[in-house]
């Protein structure tokens, strides 16, 4: 059967991603067999290529797959493609995204019934979480069909983004691909620019549907959105290729302002987004290059009247920059109030894991894998990007997530942390939502865990279960750099709230001030800590040291605050894999084993058999049978747990003992 849609999808590293791809080309209602989809491996470093190679095998008359020597960017896979490409029509997807089942059969009919050279649908930025709050898919808006068969209508129509600036929502003609000479530079982030800036000079007609159809994966670890990427200073380069290639082809004479508009918008003012939102410095050169580049382009940028009609008030007042002497304060000043601008309202929950978990589907939260520089990838956000100490985890813990949202997050106005377990819970007991964190934020400077009151001081809690000495560390390292924050740390100390768990939501500006006072506290401890004679779970040294420290820190720095109660999910995994090594032992009747497994366990995690963990107490219940069942045997007497005892009901009974114990 002759193909109908050729699709091109570039892979770089996407094994975690591609099935869930394909699974939803392979749901297409125009039906599979017309579709050929291409898979372009550009020198992926996982095992990219296996899976390729299995879709492939599976699907011998619908997919082929080119394998890439040398990794190009999705430029150079996508022009790969095409040349592949045999169907009269294209579609390019990113492997991370996925489809809806009728999206080429809609736009492959709006294609044919209007005789056009490019159909459009519309998207959604989709967290992949399950369950979670999508927009309608009608956007409510009319489909619009664009005949541009006039200069002035192709001006109008650039001027308002009208086919916007990312391809993957699209279909195309593959013949006035290839007529028109219409590519992706390669080597480069943010190419579609360049490509979709050629088709706004060639299209014909383009009709825009008003349905979304796409969903587009929002993937921290993506390119658009990766942290001080040198990348990112590929939109410059990409806009200037922009301007060569338009000039070679002739469209300065005709769309000179136009042109120049596509310059300050695409280039100067997405470059400026950029800089505020994706790097932790702004770098200072590179604003210089960008502006003096756009300047050689746009001498008046007021002069253009594409500016007053299109352009709003904020984005006005960064092309101000272009006619005044700017100093790096300022330009970093500038750059915190694009910041502000588009984080506002902007709330994010990191969830700190390192285990595969179920996710709440509120898209407020959001996964990261801590410690991923020294495990197996998850799938999740992992703190080993950017500016990070991902490496660390061992004896920072969940402090290399903190540490990893202070340096690389910088589009939220409110951030917060959480485990993969526990949750801030609201007055209903149910997890905590945007509508639920906003309205305390707004009376509160920070939102903590719910405190324990102990019937003992903190320092003696401390010195209970870790070494004394690590908590003495870091009273003389505030004495040393915050000497006003001191006697704070003292009243912690004497006091009997207890926090734990590192919790906490507030605005990024004050997470980020938290997290730099933090960081340099314990660097300077760490001169008198020596982990290298504790057992792993003790390693763990600054996690346990933070638990206390942001309420020193509140209190020092005079904010307010909200204790939030906290729920527990699940247990940790820790904990379940040891239950479930137990009750095999149990079930064959192994008291000893099952003892001796349980003992030396909680030598180096006593954490496993504590409520928070332990819900059921089951573990203390395995440990006081075990106990048990060796006491009668050195007795002489018969084993609780006998042939024919059933194994659920005993330990049921054991663990009504220890709640009667405590109640007692």
């Amino acid at each position: 059967m002759d193909k109908l849609i050729s699709i091109i999808i570039p892979c770089y590293n996407v094994e975690n991603y591609i099935d869930r791809c394909f699974a939803s080309l392979l749901a297409q209602t125009v039906g599979f067999d017309r579709l050929e989809v291409i898979l372009v491996d550009d020198c992926s470093a996982d095992h990219t290529w296996d899976r390729l190679t299995a879709i492939e095998a599976a699907h011998p008359d619908s997919v082929m797959i080119v394998h890439c020597d040398e990794n190009g960017r999705q430029g150079r896979a996508r022009n790969i493609g095409l040349q592949y490409a045999s169907a009269p029509y294209v579609s390019y997807v990113d492997a991370d995204d996925w489809v809806e089942p009728d999206m080429y059969e809609k736009l492959y009919d709006k294609m044919t019934a209007h005789d056009c050279d490019i159909v459009m649908g519309q998207l959604w930025r989709d967290s992949g979480q399950p369950g979670q709050s999508l927009p309608p898919k009608l956007t409510g808006q009319a489909d619009r069909l664009f005949e541009i068969d006039a200069a002035e209508k192709r001006r109008t129509f650039i001027a308002c983004a009208s086919m916007g600036y990312i391809v993957c929502n699209k279909l195309f003609r593959r013949d006035f691909l290839l007529h028109n000479d219409i590519f992706f530079p390669e080597q480069l982030a943010y190419e579609d620019h360049f490509f979709l800036v050629l088709m706004y000079f060639y299209a014909r007609r383009v009709y825009v549907m008003e349905e979304r159809f796409y969903h587009y994966f929002v993937n921290p670890a993506s390119t658009v959105l990766s942290p001080d990427a040198s990348h990112h200073r590929d939109v410059l380069t990409v806009n200037k290729m922009i301007w060569a290639e338009c000039e070679a082809r002739g469209f300065l004479t005709d769309y000179r302002q136009i042109m120049e508009y596509l310059f300050l918008t695409l280039g100067y003012l997405v470059a400026m987004k950029m800089l505020s939102l994706r790097m932790t410095r702004v770098p200072y050169d590179f604003f210089l290059e960008l502006k003096e580049e756009t300047l050689r382009r746009v001498p008046d940028y007021r002069a253009n009247p594409y500016v007053g009609e299109y352009v709003t008030e904020f984005d006005r007042i960064q092309l101000s920059l272009l006619e005044l002497p700017v100093s790096e304060a300022d330009l970093n000043s500038v750059c915190d109030a694009v910041r502000t601008k588009y984080s506002r309202g902007t709330l994010r929950i990191y969830i700190m894991t390192h285990v595969p978990f179920r996710a709440p589907q509120d898209p407020i939260y959001r996964p990261l894998h801590v410690g991923r520089a020294l495990k197996e990838d998850l799938g999740y956000q992992g703190d080993d990007t950017g500016d990070n100490i991902s490496a660390l985890n061992p004896y920072y813990s969940e402090l290399t997530g903190l540490y990893w949202v202070w340096k690389n997050v910088r589009d939220a106005e409110y951030v917060g942390l959480c485990h993969y377990r526990r949750y801030f819970l609201n007055g209903q007991n149910q997890l905590m939502t945007r509508a639920d964190f906003l309205p305390l934020l707004e009376r509160y400077d920070v939102i903590v865990s719910e405190h324990v009151e102990s019937e003992r001081c903190y320092r003696d809690v401390y010195a209970e279960a870790h070494n004394i000495h690590d908590l003495d560390a870091v009273g003389d390292a505030i004495a040393e750099l915050y000497p006003g924050c001191l006697p704070f740390f003292r009243e912690a100390l004497e006091g009997k709230k207890v926090y734990c768990g590192n919790l906490f939501v507030t605005k990024k500006t004050l997470f980020d001030e938290y997290a730099a006072w933090l960081f340099s506290v314990f660097d300077r401890a760490s001169e008198q800590i020596d982990v290298s004679s504790y057992d792993a779970y003790h390693k763990r040294v600054y996690g346990f040291l933070s638990e206390q420290l942001i309420y020193v820190w509140i209190r020092w720095r005079g904010l307010s605050w909200h204790e939030a109660h906290i729920g527990f999910t699940q247990e940790k995994a820790e904990t379940l894999a040891l239950k479930e090594r137990l009750t095999a032992l149990l079930n064959e009747r192994n008291a000893a084993e099952a003892y001796l497994l349980i003992r030396d366990s909680l030598k180096t995690r006593p954490d496993l058999i504590q409520p928070t963990s332990d819900f059921s107490q089951e573990l203390r219940a395995i440990l006081l049978l075990t106990t048990d069942c060796l006491s009668a045997g050195m007795r002489g007497e018969p084993s609780p747990l006998g042939p024919d005892t059933d194994l659920n009901e005993l330990l049921e009974r054991y663990e009504a003992r220890i709640h009667s114990e405590k109640e007692n």
